[in-house]
């Protein structure tokens, strides 16, 4: 029997541990060295039993289900030769139960067993300490020589790490059990004085009509899925340096929000490193859902690759008019997923047994709202142009050039097209027919001269401008096509000033149906960074002071943040930006 817990966080000796650290959005490697192992929650349906297996815990873990977490191991003596008179070699291979995603939700009758690939391996002594450590290959094979006949067991961590060139740390870990690792482990047993195999399976936990068992293999899932990708970007750049990322995946993480400690997280989503899961059954689980995994390590991969991301997240959907910022962003995980999955089919599975989905078409060309404001449109346009000849090798050089971090413009489909066209000519001839087929008609960063208003009044100029000498400039926001991150609610303005200081912005009520009752506030930013931000309950008034710097371009981003019926009705407000005397 293999035993599936979680561990405390911290490091055990010896080990070394990477530690590095924006967007929300819903569901719907391999290395060597390490760091610490957790709680427990997960395991599988169909297990071979390690005979010598055992339930207990290392004092330094606690396990989550009273069952300890019962998944596959098994350990067989050879025949071969030792390898030599003091040591014989164990070795073994890990997988997981995938459960297949159909248009009709998960296949539990299709399961099958999947290679663990580039976990960390451990090799733990009677006292539960680490002997030695490896990784699991790309067939889930792993291989320790040891000292004969002495009391050892195989632990495999829900986590690929690699230090050096190229680097990268995946961790699946608990949130509802403090953030500890998921591991596996199989029964202690002597390692005798023949060489020996022992194999361990992460299984589903799934018994027919319901998980009976904990859900072993769902961090190896979502490890797996994301060690695929990894390995398609290698491809690309061999070099890849890429600082931890969290994944935080519980059976009790459910679709409200409340506390992220207990389970409460809304959605799946990414935020600073961290990207909580789904995993609430007959509701919604998001383990084997490889799009929703790929989509949210995307978002993962714009912020650290681009060391910047301007999404301000939110609910989204395919025919939605969004912020230009969440459009792009959303559509751009959508895209990436697709082409490191090799599959445009986007479904996202729910419901009781898990037996509900889904989905769409991220290669669809045909969009009922297109335009830059359009996360399908941004979806079908990088994803059909990733997959021309060297089209995804330039959407990593885009992303990773710092002039596209640089771009004063808030990022957006505007500012990608402008800068591939600059750094990769030769690709943009394939990007070109795409682009425009979605009715976008600006290459400039800030979409100078674009026609396409997606049907919104005074969304065109997509950004004016604002003199730092006390001019008073208009603006309107409108929620006709939703509240926050929908298209026509965000007004961004370029501002212009003459000489560094220090400056006051306020935005005041202008015009609104007397019935509402206004709360402009504001984010004041440069290439990203916020510089300051205006976010008091004043009613109908915002004001902050800052300093602005010469050389630098400034934009003022505002909303209403009151959320109203009246849609047909936008609110104004009057903008003024002066000099602090």
């Amino acid at each position: 029997m293999a035993v599936f817990k979680v561990t405390t966080t911290g490091l055990k000796s010896g080990l070394v541990a990477l530690v590095l650290i924006l967007s929300g959005c819903g569901g719907g490697g391999s290395g060597t060295s390490s760091v610490a192992v957790s709680s427990t929650s997960s395991s599988s349906s169909s297990a071979s039993s390690d005979p010598a297996s055992s339930s207990s815990s290392a004092s330094s873990q606690s396990s989550i289900s009273s069952s300890s977490t019962t998944s596959s191991s098994s350990s067989v003596s050879s025949s071969s030769a030792s390898a030599g008179p003091d040591s014989v070699i164990l070795s073994g291979t890990l997988s997981y139960d995938f459960v297949p995603v159909t248009i009709s939700g998960l296949d539990y009758d299709a399961t099958e067993a999947r290679p663990i690939r580039g976990a960390v391996v451990n090799l733990l002594g009677s006292n539960g300490q680490i002997l030695q450590t490896t990784d699991s290959g790309i067939n889930g094979e792993y291989r320790f020589e040891v000292e004969a006949n002495i009391q050892v067991k195989v632990q495999v961590e829900a986590r690929s790490f690699r230090s050096g060139n190229p680097s990268w740390h995946l961790r699946v870990e608990d949130n509802t059990s403090g953030n500890a690792l998921y591991v596996l482990e199989g029964g202690l047993a002597s390692s005798g004085e023949t060489d020996s195999t022992r194999n361990l399976r992460a299984a589903s936990g799934w018994a027919g009509s319901g998980y009976s068992q904990p859900r072993a293999a769902a961090p190896f899932a979502i490890l797996d899925t994301t060690y695929g990708v990894l390995l398609q970007l290698l491809e690309v750049d061999p070099q890849l340096s890429l600082p931890v990322s969290n994944f935080r995946w519980s059976p009790l993480n459910q679709p409200a929000e409340g506390s992220l400690a207990e389970g409460e997280i809304g959605t799946s989503f990414y935020f600073a490193s961290n990207l909580y899961i789904l995993g609430d059954e007959d509701t919604d689980t998001d383990e084997y859902d490889r799009h929703v995994i790929a989509h949210e390590w995307s978002h993962y991969l714009e912020d650290k690759l681009v060391d910047r991301q301007d999404s301000i997240g939110g609910s989204h959907g395919q025919s939605d008019k969004l912020d230009l910022r969440v459009a792009f962003s959303e559509g751009f995980a959508n895209a990436i997923a697709a082409y490191v999955l090799d599959d445009p089919d986007y479904i996202d599975t729910s419901g009781f047994g898990q037996r509900a989905a889904g989905g769409f078409d991220i290669a669809s060309a045909n969009i009922s709202n297109p335009g830059w404001f359009s996360e399908s449109s941004v979806q079908s346009i990088l994803y059909n142009f990733a997959i021309t000849s060297g089209g995804f090798n330039a959407i990593y050089e885009v992303l990773t050039h710092t002039s596209y971090a640089n771009v004063d413009a808030h990022l957006s489909v505007f500012t990608f097209a402008d800068r591939l066209q600059s750094l990769a000519p030769a690709n943009y001839a394939a990007f070109e027919p795409l682009y425009t087929a979605q009715d976008i008609n600006s290459t400039d960063p800030f979409g100078a001269l674009e026609t396409n208003d997606g049907d919104t009044q005074g969304v065109l100029p997509i950004y004016g401008d604002i003199q730092g000498d006390g001019s008073v400039v208009n603006v309107c926001s409108t929620q006709v096509n939703g509240y926050y991150n929908k298209l026509g609610v965000w007004k961004f303005l370029k501002v212009h000033f003459d000489s560094p200081g220090e400056y006051r912005l306020t935005v005041e009520r202008a015009s609104a149906p007397a019935s509402r009752v206004t709360d402009p506030d504001f984010i004041v930013s440069t290439r990203g960074v916020y510089v300051s931000i205006g976010e008091s309950v004043e009613e109908d008034r915002e004001t902050n002071t800052f300093f602005l710097n010469q050389g630098a371009e400034y934009l003022v981003s505002l909303y209403d943040y009151t959320e109203y019926d009246q849609v047909s009705v936008p609110t104004c407000f009057d903008v003024t930006l002066e000099p602090v005397l």
